[in-house]
């Protein structure tokens, strides 16, 4: 096969391939949610999961001048695209590959496992990357286009300080397009030594953070299965979520959720504003602007001072409530 001969494979196929991985990085997106709640998949997932088709160079490179011994490269080739999904601790890759797993769409082959290359030479540093194929399991309609079953996509799961290196390093070192030298070895070893060390530190550290606001992330769990049940929809978490489960978890004393529930039953119209407004309004769909009416409701005054945003935005809720709206 000619280069132009397999080009012209490529174009026809190339559709299907960009349109699986597109579906792969939804997909598993929806996957990871449930396992992250109640944080949002996009805030654990610290970059953008889109999906890269491979160039004309690259995949030529691959298919022609790499020694792979290919016999139909076209079809043997497993990362025409991929999709990279990149986390802030060691730990948590573990998330991601259990959602990989988990889900019946495709056939996932594990092709790369940093932790089990660790295990085999624990003396040595170097890239560092959970590396999956999924194929499709059944022929699928995505966008209008016809994915045909086996066709692959290559996940990538790192932290981001792997991330970091990867991008340093990865086209100099571990592809052919330099001669590389002990010295870049040594250097490159080095500095993977010292992220594996650094997420060391990050984890204890995140421990530490883990244990002291535990109370607190308990709350906000209490609080979201409530909003879900009372308000009828499901939470967008996000960093306002935590301003305001700071601000305002010790208002409802030892039984906040309790308490909170007790509001919204005497005053059950607090959540038709909730739902009016959440369409529209990120701070109503956070599940612990609950816990602000109530400490509206319990100590108007403090909560005053307690509100963690602009006085502009408190307003409605002392309006919902009949009282004074604060001062600007």
């Amino acid at each position: 096969m000619t280069e132009e001969e397999f080009l012209e494979r490529w174009y026809a196929e190339r559709p299907l391939v960009e349109a699986w991985g597109k579906y792969v990085a939804q997909k598993l997106m929806q996957e990871i949610s449930p396992l992250v709640a109640p944080l949002s998949a996009d805030i654990f997932v610290r970059m953008p999961a889109s999906p890269r088709v491979k160039g004309d160079g690259s995949i030529l490179t691959k298919a022609f001048y790499r020694e792979k011994n290919y016999t139909d490269p076209l079809k043997q080739i497993t990362d025409k695209v991929g999709v990279r999904f990149v986390v802030l601790l060691a730990k948590e890759i573990a998330t991601v590959c259990q959602a990989i797993e988990a889900c019946g769409d495709w056939d996932a082959s594990k092709d790369r496992d940093y932790e089990e290359e660790r295990a085999k030479s624990p003396y040595e540093f170097k890239y560092q990357s959970v590396h999956y194929v999924v194929r499709c399991k059944a022929e699928k309609q995505v966008g209008g286009v016809t994915v045909p079953i086996g066709t692959p996509c290559e996940v990538q799961v790192r932290t981001m300080l792997q991330h970091a290196h990867s991008e340093l390093t990865h086209d100099t070192i571990y592809k052919p397009s330099v001669i590389d030298t002990p010295d870049m070895h040594r250097a490159a070893a080095k500095s993977m030594a010292l992220i594996e060390a650094t997420n060391d530190y990050f984890e204890q550290l995140m421990e530490l953070i883990e244990t002291n606001v535990a109370p607190n992330k308990g709350l906000s769990i209490e609080m979201d299965a409530l909003y879900r049940e009372l308000v009828g929809r499901s939470p967008d978490i996000t960093k306002a979520e935590g301003l305001l489960n700071d601000a305002f978890a010790s208002f409802g004393g030892d039984q906040p959720t309790t308490k909170t529930r007790e509001l919204f039953t005497e005053k059950p119209f607090l959540l038709n504003r909730i739902r009016e407004r959440a369409p529209t309004k990120l701070l109503f769909r956070q599940p612990s602007i609950m816990l602000a009416y109530l400490a509206v409701a319990k100590r108007q005054s403090d909560a005053q001072d307690a509100w963690p945003l602009t006085r502009a935005e408190l307003k409605p809720l002392y309006t919902d409530l009949g009282l004074a709206a604060p001062d600007s």
